[in-house]
């Protein structure tokens, strides 16, 4: 008899999805076959066709609120055309809405699903829904099996790994501050939760939670409370032997240039883990990694110093909102602006690339002290970014998205109670990425806590002309908040660009841009700098018309290109998007090219960063 078959799926994303390779390889330790599937543009007809080319004995599927109503669809159909299938659903909505999901699938993992999946493929738990009852070690994932078909994630120059998941910090829109009671469930299921996270959070190394926390506490529940004990999503720390394993593999194995480092924060513990991590990682691996890691954390020049003695060549670091009282109030990040502009200095004096992280969109007006409004608070995020980098000399990248009020999270449930949001029950019109339309309400201005209690009466919100307006403009914000955060006083070219009454358009943006420059150039040296390559880049853009297809709006945007970093490489990007696209330049490929260029050949480039181990720069040599 045959070894049995697990296929493995989930939404494509460019980033290798981490969760199912370590799954992955529980099943491959368990002597199950396995392949993956990646689903693109909710198009499943090739999952289908893998699951006949396959003949799995069990699908499992990991979803996202925003692709689970596309699964929910698939996995009907699965069951209709193979019923002796067995389904696994995990994932965040999974977690979030475990009854909901148990009508599409058998097993309904919830939280994390190590020891669950270990269950289900020894057969030793009935279908239904599964909470986590015993916390296992990460498994070694199995790359060699996804990338085996998956060549576009293998071939590419940055791969990920994760050290640890969970997360000390407790920031509203985060799933990892999510408690039991915050989900919809049934309360048998609530109880068996919280009786599986009555577990101790055990260190692997110490036997203790201590060499996990970082914390002086003497108190050991406290320092349990601290890593996150009781939350849905408790700490699971890696050992550095898995970690220094797995990276050693990449380096010899795949090309490989940089890698990401996916945890929420990284170096958390600066006592025992990440000074044995910085003395073993550049000698056993070598390979400069990104990471991220919270503003109050840079305050500890050691960890910064440590860090970089690992190999870390930049960090992400989240602002969320520029008004303090939002920050604190709305999301739970009380964190002075003092501390950014100190943290970006001691950054940047450690030559690390920066990224920080923005939402707008959030569920503004109901703060006990007034503060700026909708696009006017959007806005705020790129004054501040742009000061920043005036002042501190940061960041390298600045990186937005739009709300997503996730149901379960603490700040979806602040939108639902102050009339920001109706579909929290279900969360069914949340879009499946951070780069759509907001699908939240906002109040004309800034009304107070008792938002809450007035919330039904329709005065108080914006009209339905008003919000398709604000939403446009917080849309066509994200569009272009990477480019303007680096252009010389680019809030001020944000804010004329979007509260003109005259449309959207490449043409506009290109022409403001100059204007912009042009007044800046007398006082300001850059400006000038960038006025000065406008004609580069138009001559780039008229060598890629004549070796193709012209496409529309390019040489529109050749003033906007100017203004980025490696513009020639931001042309190339975009005329490869673009053509991918049909030749249509539409506002997300122009977005999304701006975006992943900054990423591969500015945020992450290695470029001028050593490595520590000379025999894995002889085996794969830089990408030129």
């Amino acid at each position: 008899m045959g070894k049995k078959r697990i296929l493995f799926g989930a939404a494509y994303s460019k980033i290798e999805p981490l969760g199912l390779l370590h799954l992955g390889g529980l099943a491959k330790d368990e002597g199950w076959e396995r392949e993956y599937q990646l689903v693109k543009n909710h198009n499943f007809e090739p999952f289908f066709e893998k699951i006949k080319e396959f003949k799995p004995d069990i699908v499992g599927f990991n979803i996202y609120t925003g692709n689970h109503l596309q699964l929910f669809e698939a996995y009907n159909r699965l069951k209709k055309d193979h019923p002796n299938i067995q389904t696994i659903i995990g994932g965040p909505h999974a977690t979030y809405f475990p009854s909901e999901s148990s009508k599409h699938g058998d097993y309904i993992v919830m939280s994390e699903g190590f020891h669950s999946l270990r269950k289900i493929l020894k057969g030793n738990t009935k279908p239904g829904i599964i909470t986590m009852d015993l916390k296992e070690k990460f498994p070694q994932p199995d790359r060699e099996t996804f990338y085996n078909e998956h060549h576009e994630h293998r071939d590419s120059y940055i791969k990920s790994f994760i050290t640890m998941t969970g997360c000390p910090y407790k920031c509203t829109y985060c799933y990892n501050s999510s408690e039991p009671k915050d989900i919809q469930a049934p309360p048998e299921i609530i109880e068996k939760i919280e009786m599986g996270l009555s577990l101790p959070v055990i260190s692997e190394k110490s036997g203790d939670c201590e060499s996990s926390c970082g914390d002086s506490s003497d108190s050991k529940d406290y320092k349990l409370n601290k890593l996150g004990y009781g939350r849905l999503f408790p700490f699971n720390v890696r050992s550095i032997d898995d970690v220094i394993a797995e990276t050693r593999e990449i380096a010899e194995r795949w090309p490989t240039e940089i890698l990401y480092c996916q945890d929420d924060v990284h170096g958390f513990d600066v006592k025992d883990w990440l000074p044995e991590f910085a003395e073993r990682y550049p000698k056993e691996a070598g390979i400069p990694y990104h990471a991220q890691i919270r503003w109050e954390m840079t305050k500890d020049k050691k960890r910064l110093d440590l860090l970089k003695d690992a190999g870390c060549s930049g960090l992400t670091l989240a602002i969320e909102a520029a008004d303090p009282i939002i920050r604190k109030e709305v999301l739970d990040r009380g964190m002075p602006e003092e501390l950014m502009f100190e943290g970006m200095e001691y950054l940047t004096e450690h030559d690390f690339k920066i990224r920080t992280e923005q939402i707008t969109g959030l569920p503004y007006g109901a703060t006990t002290k007034p503060t700026k409004m909708n696009l006017e608070a959007d806005l705020e995020l790129v004054e501040l970014n742009v000061r920043l980098r005036e002042k501190a000399g940061g960041p390298t990248m600045a990186w937005s998205s739009t709300l997503a009020p996730y149901a379960g999270t603490k700040l979806g449930l602040y939108a639902m109670e102050n009339g920001h949001y109706e579909e929290l029950s279900k969360n069914n019109d949340v879009p499946d990425t951070f780069f759509e339309r907001s699908v939240l309400r906002f109040p004309k201005e800034w009304v107070g806590p008792r938002l809450r209690e007035i919330k039904d009466n329709d005065e108080i919100w914006l009209d339905e002309g008003s919000l398709a307006k604000y939403r446009e403009q917080n849309a066509e914000l994200r569009r272009i908040f990477n480019f303007v955060t680096l252009v010389p006083e680019g809030d001020k070219l944000a804010k004329n660009y979007l509260k003109s009454n005259e449309d959207f358009s490449y043409d506009r943006l290109g022409r403001e841009t100059i204007e912009h420059l042009e007044k800046l150039s007398e006082k300001n040296t850059n400006a000038r700098k960038i006025l000065s390559s406008i004609s580069n880049a138009k001559k780039i853009i008229h060598e890629h018309s004549s070796n193709g297809n012209t496409i529309d709006g390019l040489n529109d945007l050749a003033p906007c290109f100017a203004c980025l970093p490696s513009f020639e490489k931001a042309i190339e990007k975009t005329v490869e998007y673009a053509r991918e696209n049909q030749n249509i330049l539409d506002p997300q490929v122009f977005s999304t090219a701006v975006r992943h260029h900054l990423y591969e050949n500015v945020l992450y480039s290695t470029k001028n960063i050593p490595r520590s181990n000379e025999v894995i720069v002889e085996r794969y040599p830089p990408k030129l």
